[in-house]
């Protein structure tokens, strides 16, 4: 080989070395841009994901989203851009790349605020009886409400809890409709035939304790049909009253 050979062969892999090192310096600058974009684009997908389960139940929780809609554009200018010259400052030139994450972050905020909106929704309506603290206030305190009534609060208690975690999966929708089911069943349980006297005079036993005067025949007698005559007894007041 002569001299001019081998400088020819030194000059080609000088060349193809230094190609190499610029290829090494464009993809490092991609890397940081992808690293820079992969957090809000695993967030915005985990909320598409619970979109969709939303979707699956027959909720629409999609947000009418101007931020959603401008990002699409933006992403598809970069794309273009990109298709064309595939580097990093095609991307990075201008202001697109920051106005994608921008536009992303507000669409991301608006996103997560429908998803829990619409959770909170469904658990709101799965059942629309009447709360334990309404029904304490018109239920007659015998035995079998007051059973009924600890049941009721705890199922209740269960259902509205699901509200503070959003589902992760079909089988927290049913969770909240066999909450629902079970509420109704006991709401069905509930004893509303109690005469007016009937319920003053629990009330006031619930409360410390009866006058005789409401103690009446309508009283007794209910008392008697229902089994619990032998529940209450009468003693004298220790007070002054």
């Amino acid at each position: 080989m002569t001299l001019i050979d081998r400088i020819e062969a030194l000059t080609e892999r000088a060349s193809g070395l230094d190609a190499l090192d610029r290829r090494r310096a464009e993809s490092a600058k991609l890397q940081q841009l992808l690293a820079q974009a992969r957090p809000m684009n695993d967030k915005l997908g985990t909320e598409i994901q619970q979109m969709r389960l939303l979707r699956d139940e027959g909720i629409n929780a999609a947000p009418d989203s101007i931020s959603a809609e401008a990002a699409r554009k933006t992403l598809a200018r970069l794309i273009k851009r990109f298709t064309e010259n595939r580097t990093a400052d095609s991307l990075t030139k201008g202001r697109d790349w920051k106005l994608l994450d921008d536009q992303a972050q507000t669409a991301y905020q608006e996103l997560t605020k429908a998803l829990k909106a619409a959770w909170s929704q469904f658990i709101a309506t799965a059942y629309t009886g009447e709360s334990p603290s309404h029904l304490e206030r018109s239920l007659a305190i015998t035995d079998r409400n007051l059973g009924q009534l600890r049941l009721y609060k705890q199922t209740y208690t269960q259902l509205k809890g699901l509200a503070r975690s959003r589902p992760q999966e079909r089988g927290d929708f049913a969770r909240a409709r066999e909450l629902a089911r079970q509420l109704g069943e006991i709401y069905q349980r509930f004893d509303f035939d109690v005469p007016e006297a009937a319920k003053q005079f629990l009330q006031a036993v619930a409360d410390g304790g009866a006058d005789l005067d409401l103690l009446t025949e309508e009283v007794r007698g209910w008392l008697q049909q229902k089994g619990s005559s032998g529940h209450y007894r009468i003693v004298a007041r220790t007070d002054s009253r």
